[in-house]
């Protein structure tokens, strides 16, 4: 895992929630690591699973609405995950 600043975690999960990721599984953690946001790529579809302020998943599907669905989805959870936090963790598996 390593450290990297907020904004290019959110700019790194748009790219993620697209069809042509490169990533198979992108994870986000805060310092103390009890928050986290997950996009998983499955068949034709994209799962953001938040753990922390609220624990659920949502499912979305890999054609252009449900990739701007999941973009904004994705804009929202962090904003309400890492509210005050300027660095996060990153984990990726391809």
């Amino acid at each position: 895992m390593r450290l990297i600043p907020v904004k290019q975690a959110l700019s790194m999960m748009e790219n993620a929630a697209t069809a042509k990721s490169e990533y198979g599984k992108l994870t986000f953690l805060t310092a103390k690591k009890d928050r986290s946001l997950c996009l998983e790529h499955d068949e034709g579809t994209v799962i953001l699973h938040e753990q922390g302020y609220r624990n659920e998943s949502t499912a979305f599907t890999v054609d252009s609405e449900g990739i701007r669905e999941c973009k904004h989805a994705v804009k929202q959870a962090f904003k309400r995950e890492f509210p005050r936090s300027h660095k996060v963790y990153v984990s990726t598996v391809k």
